[in-house]
């Protein structure tokens, strides 16, 4: 999935009610969550309406995170995603919603095949996650999932960059890397007035 094509461009966001991203922020040294937990926490409050496939929830997914490094300077996520056709893609999520192909995901996902339990956003900053989860969709959710992932190609985002880098020919597993995802949401952030917290190597 590594040979690409450009997309025609679309908005990048339409500007809703404006939320104060920033009531959001983590405590320092909070741990990351898996892909899957975060996609869970659409599924939960926001899937019952039919209006999340797995092209829209990986994109979703990827706007959390990227909100959450410019607001709080540190990834949300355990993994970076990778550069794939439609977008950014991380593949365990990939993974765990291949069997829905593009139908509608209502529930959670990701659950192992001895009845373990879906992961979850759980503990402290479960609160903070849904209050982004909540203020990442009254912002991207009224989109499908091809107009999120044009959102991802647009001139200048990391996809894009990496993308033209490689002559839209990139290879497997290349990853869009936490300071590129931080720089280019940290921008949309200023534009919008909003402080922004420095970026925190690992």
């Amino acid at each position: 999935m590594s040979a690409m094509r450009t997309i025609n461009r679309s908005p990048l966001v339409r500007d809703k009610v404006r939320h104060n991203l920033y009531k959001v922020r983590k405590q320092e040294n909070l741990m990351p969550y898996s892909p899957i937990a975060v996609a869970n926490q659409f599924i939960e409050r926001h899937g019952a309406a039919g209006q999340i496939d797995h092209l829209k929830l990986q994109k979703l997914t990827y706007f959390a995170d990227g909100w959450w490094l410019a607001t709080n300077g540190a990834p949300l996520l355990t993994v970076r995603p990778q550069v794939w056709r439609y977008g950014p893609v991380y593949p365990a999520l990939y993974g765990a919603c291949a069997g829905h192909g593009r139908a509608p995901i209502t529930q959670p996902i990701g659950g192992g095949p001895f009845g373990q339990e879906p992961p979850r956003v759980v503990g402290e900053e479960a609160e903070q996650v849904a209050a982004l989860v909540d203020w990442t969709w009254d912002n991207y959710g009224s989109f499908n999932g091809i107009v999120l992932s044009d959102m991802t190609h647009a001139p200048g985002t990391p996809w894009r960059t990496i993308a033209e880098h490689n002559n839209f020919v990139v290879p497997d597993g290349t990853v869009i890397d936490a300071q590129q995802d931080w720089q280019y949401f940290a921008a949309l952030a200023q534009q919008r007035g909003w402080p922004t917290a420095p970026f925190q190597a690992a």
